[in-house]
């Protein structure tokens, strides 16, 4: 391996980490509650913290780790541009926890499980997919992707907010001052290099629809109401794909659910990752 992860508990007066050791990094990777295990997978371009509402409310329930990907502020491993060096990431994580694990990805953090999926990982043994796709890019997508990165270099990080706040969040959302400007600034927080690491590998993952008929696991698809990213037309087409899976849409919500509606969100993933981890509870 090429890898080494050691998990050490560490304890502040708001937060409960875990340090996590990775080719020769050390990440603090967020985690709260006592239970069955949970891990939770950001999407672009965002980080951890766009789960920390539900993550509050599964900790209930769940102990739900939320780790920032590679080249975040919070994560000083060099990020390389492919969601199979992000998945090596997940994988490393997982190879420290106990068996059974719930994976819940949002986004890209869904194109990074699938790529999970595709391996094997023995210790995943439930997943939720929340408001992602399955198919690869196409060429415009791919040319979207490019146009992303130079307007990226060229005007850097601002400009990502702007153009992507309108595709994350439902109108409604956007009117609410408050909301919108917090989603803001956990986008304003990541570097360029970070973001455009995440633009190559959305731009270069595989295709993986035809990996769906072959996911073993419970599996649950989230999608919003509203989602012009990932509909709810071609989430219920992913979960009619995935044997035994099943769609739930988070009304009135856009692509980015976790935030618009984490009560929601909460209630669909708790409820489904306590039968999933617990079968015979």
């Amino acid at each position: 391996m090429r890898f080494r992860a050691i998990f050490k508990s560490r304890r502040n007066l708001s937060s409960r980490s875990v340090l996590f050791e990775y080719e020769g990094c050390s990440v603090d990777v967020r985690q709260a509650g006592d239970g069955p295990l949970l891990l939770l997978i950001h999407g672009y371009p965002l980080d951890g913290a766009m789960w920390s509402s539900v993550a509050r409310k599964l900790a209930t329930r769940f102990r739900v780790l939320k780790p920032d990907l590679p080249g975040r502020t919070g994560n000083p491993i060099r990020a390389t541009g492919t969601i199979g060096s992000y998945a090596d990431f997940i994988a490393s994580i997982l190879d420290r926890l106990d068996a059974p694990v719930g994976l819940a990805a949002f986004s890209m953090g869904g194109y990074i499980s699938l790529e999970i999926m595709r391996r094997g990982h023995p210790k995943v043994s439930a997943l939720a997919l929340v408001d992602t796709r399955a198919v690869a890019d196409d060429e415009a997508a791919r040319a979207k992707r490019d146009q992303s990165i130079a307007t990226l270099r060229a005007q850097g990080v601002a400009a990502i907010a702007d153009a992507m706040l309108p595709l994350l969040i439902s109108p409604e959302s956007a009117s609410k001052g408050d909301f919108a400007e917090r989603v803001r600034r956990i986008i304003l927080r990541q570097t360029p290099l970070a973001l455009e690491s995440d633009l190559t590998a959305m731009r270069d993952r595989p295709d993986s629809t035809t990996l769906l008929p072959h996911i073993a696991v419970p599996t649950l698809v989230i999608t919003g109401e509203r989602d012009v990213i990932s509909t709810v037309a071609e989430s219920q087409a992913m979960a009619n794909a995935i044997p035994g899976a099943t769609l739930v849409v988070i009304p009135g919500s856009g692509h980015l659910t976790p935030m618009e509606n984490p009560s929601a969100v909460a209630q669909a993933l708790g409820d489904f990752f306590e039968k999933a981890l617990n079968p015979k509870s």
